[in-house]
């Protein structure tokens, strides 16, 4: 009985953590390699889920203490109308963007220059720190992002 009580509180502990400690995203996209991993932090290193891309498919790895205890690869489903406002529903706070950019022209480097700068007022940034290569050989976007998420608000207005 007593073990049962511990599960009970154990459990009601961690649904309050989990409305209580925001969790914490880190997004790296690297296009020379096609490189992208996001990855989700909560009370690290108790909860560390990480996606990334692995020969044009995504794999889903989930760790616990660290030590991996799930790794699926994702199947991507069509964008219905529920998902389109998904950024919106879980409502990211704390968000940092840095990016490092360049394209062969230098003129569309500007372009996305102050494209960037425009649509980044519409949304509430933190920090955003842009490096274009006016000089660049080749195309390349480099970006590093990173948000705090509370899971359990976002959880329940997913649901």
């Amino acid at each position: 009985m007593v073990l049962l009580y511990i599960l009970i509180i154990a459990f009601l502990l961690l649904v309050v953590l989990l409305f209580t400690v925001a969790s914490k995203i880190i997004i790296h996209f690297n296009s020379a390699s096609s490189d992208l991993n996001v990855t989700l932090l909560w009370l690290y290193p108790v909860l560390k889920s990480v996606v990334s891309s692995e020969n044009d498919s995504f794999i889903l790895s989930i760790y616990l203490f660290n030590k991996r205890i799930l790794k699926r690869q994702l199947t991507i489903s069509k964008i219905n109308m529920q998902n389109r406002n998904f950024f919106s529903k879980i409502n990211p706070t704390d968000i940092h963007i840095s990016t490092q950019y360049g394209f062969k022209d230098p003129y569309f480097t500007g372009l996305i220059f102050g494209g960037i700068n425009i649509i980044s007022r519409f949304f509430a940034l933190e920090s955003l720190y842009q490096r274009p290569s006016f000089l660049a050989n080749d195309d390349f976007i480099n970006i590093d992002a990173t948000a705090k998420l509370n899971l359990g608000r976002s959880l329940l207005k997913l649901v």
